[in-house]
């Protein structure tokens, strides 16, 4: 994780996150990795029942265990996109994504986004993640009444950049925030992620 944080090039990233792939899960598991789990059930109530049934993207997906959260909570189409093949590979193995995408480092593309109402973050965008430009890239690209649930961790509350985009996004006309929890990201280590719900005028 320490690795990951230190890194800038997105080739030298996107190894590092190949190389974690196979001890991934073990390692969060261990440690009570907490931030997936608290944005699928902020986002649920959220949900009529038929956007629960409707496809949800999953950006940043990793290993899968953002998606495993999700169907725990009743959304049955999940789909995944995310920059590690090794990780995407992990995460086909677990059988809740409908469909896998790879993507590229940068911004997610708009076509990509805007066909779905319902986007899923988790610790997605971050220092040693995604750009803090994906947060307006991904938002501005959702339809009205779309909704982006995400989490930020204390690398990117402490960051004045991600905090800046957060608050141009939540403080503009186009948005409603309607959840913002602080609770536990990663238990073993005592670290704090702010869940949030986004959703788009």
């Amino acid at each position: 994780m320490d690795k990951i944080y230190g890194v800038s090039d997105a080739e030298t990233q996107r190894a590092l996150y190949d190389q974690w792939a196979e001890s991934y899960d073990s390692e969060l598991d261990d440690a009570r990795y907490a931030t997936p789990s608290r944005i699928a059930r902020a986002l649920k109530p959220l949900l009529k029942e038929a956007e629960l049934a409707a496809p949800v993207l999953d950006f940043g997906c990793g290993t899968g265990l953002s998606g495993e959260a999700l169907a725990a909570e009743g959304f049955t189409r999940i789909h995944g996109a995310d920059v590690s093949t090794g990780m995407l590979e992990m995460a086909r193995a677990k059988g809740c994504y409908e469909t896998l995408t790879p993507l590229p480092f940068g911004n997610p593309d708009p076509g990509l986004v805007s066909r779905y109402r319902t986007v899923t973050a988790a610790g997605a965008i971050s220092p040693g993640a995604a750009p803090a430009s994906c947060l307006p890239a991904i938002f501005m690209a959702l339809p009205s009444g779309g909704r982006l649930a995400l989490s930020y961790n204390e690398k990117a509350l402490e960051d004045e950049e991600y905090m800046n985009m957060l608050t141009r996004i939540t403080e503009s006309s186009e948005a409603v925030l309607e959840v913002s929890e602080d609770g536990p990201h990663i238990e073993g280590l005592g670290s704090v992620s702010r869940v949030m719900v986004i959703r788009r005028r």
